[in-house]
């Protein structure tokens, strides 16, 4: 019921704004492979609500996944994200960004994240490419599913993110990013996330996209978790 109901509010925004050149909505579902701590076939749902023009860059989204196996529930998580850019066309960007996420399976009842940095553009070409760089502070703010564990509830981070997308011909996109966070405390306590995906047009609105997203944690609540989760992503995804 929470996922339907955040999804309407993202559709009804979109078109409350698509007579917006400035505004851009993406609604998305797909199938998902994990392995890791979370090791069967899933289904997802998501949305992504952008504004960008020459001063500041505003990017909401979401995404919801969920599984059942025989009835039992086996994996259940939800991502919401809100981040701000200024001036996101020039050399140096400075942001802002917030998260939030759960899912027990990956050993989070609950977990805020807010940072704060600068992208530097190494190089862009106009709807052909766009390679960046970004350096950042987190926050965390965790709520460990385990009752006893050995992490602390609170870390600061050091973040930084190596971006690139990249159009290769007429209707076919490519685009990767990878974060590296260690703790500011304790640098053996990190976390990497990266994100490939590749994207292709079916119609002027329609993409086909797969992705591959792997992520690894250093240190875990308990022994029962595993330190990586890598899954593979096949998607549509609709453009307004």
């Amino acid at each position: 019921m929470m996922k339907l109901s955040i999804t309407l509010i993202f559709i009804v925004l979109a078109f409350n704004v698509s007579a917006q050149k400035r505004w851009n909505f993406e609604l998305g579902a797909g199938m998902t492979q994990n392995s890791g701590n979370v090791d069967n076939f899933s289904l997802k749902n998501y949305a992504e609500l952008e504004r960008n023009d020459s001063l500041i860059s505003t990017n909401l989204n979401y995404k919801f996944v969920y599984q059942k196996e025989d009835e039992e529930e086996t994996n259940k998580g939800f991502n919401v994200g809100l981040n701000f850019d200024l001036f996101q066309y020039g050399r140096f960007s400075p942001f802002v960004a917030t998260e939030l996420m759960t899912n027990k399976y990956k050993g989070y009842d609950f977990k805020i994240s807010a940072l704060t940095g600068f992208k530097y553009r190494i190089f862009t070409k106009k709807d052909t490419c766009d390679y960046s760089i970004s350096l950042a502070v987190v926050y965390d703010n965790v709520d460990y599913t385990p009752e006893e564990n050995k992490l602390d509830r609170e870390v600061f981070r050091l973040s930084v993110r190596p971006k690139i997308k990249q159009k290769i011909g007429d209707n076919f996109y490519i685009g990767h990013n990878t974060f590296y966070q260690p703790s500011l405390k304790d640098f053996s306590d990190y976390i990497i996330n990266s994100s490939t995906k590749f994207s292709s047009k079916i119609t002027t609105k329609l993409f086909l996209e797969i992705s591959f997203n792997y992520e690894y944690r250093s240190k875990l609540p308990t022994e029962d978790y595993k330190n990586y989760d890598v899954s593979t992503e096949i998607s549509l995804k609709l453009k307004l």
